[in-house]
């Protein structure tokens, strides 16, 4: 199966250079003709993934096999210099979820003496158990696994819940019946984002929308639904069965779940509205952090990824979000700068038929887009959800190239959680957004120019082709300034409308 899986992965990268040998123009622009087709391809590979997972989300998996079965449950919130007011909130919901069925833990990695020492005075008044380390290493996942090491033999299932993350009362006794079926790992629910207090956090609101109830739905049937590192249920055995958490990356939710189907275990991804409380990044820097670790992480799991024994299926699920973040980072880098170099220096990317390419391309291109508003349909996301998603994956373009600098040159990114509800400065990146609107208004004068003393009819179709992308290049790009600047309060009065709190 890793043979197979491994073809596939190289044919992927295969293929836009067998496509560059044929229409390459210009030698020293041979690199971007070959991102440029892989950026497309890529973008096809995501639209079919992506409408393979909207045909399989609507389908029932992962049945009770019993009505309820009880098990030792540990319900762990983990911590690292958090506010102790939502510390208390949090460990509060997560005992009355928990009920009788386990221990509440507090999992406290702060290192500033004064949150330390009120968070172990919450628990004395809670009952809730309190540990705490002096030495931080694995980060989150370290502090999980210190746990397991110690009590993990006292329990049959751990759950795992960010201090932003709090589950309704009913979670536990909701959930835990699908363990009945020995073969599953974990069950997974979505995250939630309820606390909409700017437009990042409501366009982060909307990004994930099209993950959790699309993709995760319909990777739930695939048997590829992965860890999201809160609101979990894991099965203890499981995890001492793949070494635990995997440290080794950023994001030890991916990694740990490609151990875990390795093995043959499967999972459960359930969408059920099991949180009621949850922080999305209130700040761009938040967000790019957020991101950038994201990104890191898939980079990370990369080798891990090409050495999982799993069915090839999964295989491309774990692979389409490696594709993502080189889409998202490094090929939107080349997308945008291939249009440009044509324009301002009349340098040849691809040697096509510009109305060909005009008459195949658009139309997929177009179709994607209208199709993945059309999968959202019934609820708010809409075309305003879906250029917020666009105007967001804009801003994070430089995180996830630096993060995948970090990564290829094995440099050591320092690992943050995102902040929350803390105020910032604007960050800098607005800078190369401000750049790029110069670089586009700039190019579409020369385009202008150029199209105007141009007398060969393929030359003009050329033009306008380009100058195509670069006007929606510029589009997006503004509206990253809406992100940065915009108020919100119609935008989270008609959230909060839509939003669904369960107590």
């Amino acid at each position: 199966m890793k043979y197979v899986n491994l073809l596939i992965f190289i044919l992927i990268f295969i293929i836009p250079l067998i496509l560059t040998f044929f229409t390459y123009s210009n030698i020293y622009a041979i690199p971007i003709t070959y991102f440029l087709w892989l950026t497309m391809e890529i973008g096809l590979i995501t639209f079919t993934m992506f409408f393979d997972d909207f045909r399989k989300s609507k389908k029932i998996s992962g049945d009770l096999l019993e009505e309820y079965k009880r098990y030792k449950v540990a319900a762990l919130v983990v911590s690292f210099n958090e506010d102790p007011e939502t510390v208390r909130i949090t460990v509060n919901a997560v005992k009355e979820s928990l009920g009788d069925l386990g221990a509440t833990y507090l999992l406290d990695d702060s290192n500033i003496e004064e949150i330390s020492k009120k968070n172990q005075e919450i628990c004395k008044e809670y009952g809730v158990k309190y540990l705490h380390r002096e030495n931080r290493r694995g980060y989150k996942a370290g502090a999980i696994n210190d746990f397991i090491k110690a009590y993990g033999k006292d329990y049959d299932i751990i759950g795992i819940f960010d201090v932003d993350q709090r589950p309704v009362k009913s979670f536990f006794k909701d959930l835990i019946p699908f363990f009945s079926d020995p073969e599953v790992a974990f069950v997974q629910i979505p995250q939630a984002y309820t606390e909409l207090k700017s437009r990042v956090s409501i366009g982060a609101y909307y990004q994930q929308k099209p993950f959790f109830e699309v993709v995760m739905e319909g990777r739930n049937v695939v048997g590829s639904a992965f860890i999201l590192g809160t609101g979990v249920l894991i099965r203890t055995s499981v995890l001492e069965k793949v070494g635990l958490l995997d440290e080794s990356v950023v994001t030890e939710d991916l990694a740990t779940s490609i151990n875990i189907h390795s093995i043959g275990f499967k999972s459960i991804y359930v969408n059920y509205p099991g949180i009621w409380y949850g922080e999305a990044p209130l700040t761009v820097n938040a967000y790019l952090i957020q991101q950038g670790r994201w990104a890191l992480g898939t980079f990370q799991s990369t080798w891990k990824t090409l050495n999982a024994d799993v069915k090839p299926r999964v295989f491309l699920d774990y692979v389409s979000g490696l594709l993502y973040w080189l889409k998202e980072g490094p090929l939107t880098a080349f997308e945008i700068s291939a249009p440009l170099i044509f324009l301002i220096f009349h340098i040849y990317i691809l040697k096509v038929n510009p109305l060909l390419f005009a008459i195949i391309y658009y139309p997929v291109f177009l179709i994607s887009m209208a199709f993945f508003v059309y999968s959202m349909r019934g609820s708010e996301y809409g075309i305003k959800g879906f250029f917020y998603h666009q105007f967001l994956e804009m801003i994070m373009m430089p995180s996830v190239i630096l993060s995948f600098i970090a990564w290829a040159t094995r440099r050591k990114k320092p690992f943050k959680v995102t902040p929350k509800g803390r105020k910032q400065k604007m960050s800098p990146f607005i800078l190369l957004n401000i750049f790029l609107t110069a670089i586009f208004l700039f190019t579409i004068y020369q385009a202008y120019n150029w199209y105007k003393v141009s007398s060969n009819f393929f030359l003009k179709y050329s033009i306008l082709v380009n100058l195509t992308w670069v006007i929606y290049f510029l589009f997006l790009n503004a509206g990253t300034f809406l992100i940065y600047f915009g108020k919100t309060e119609n935008e989270e009065k008609l959230l909060i409308e839509n939003k669904h709190h369960i107590n």
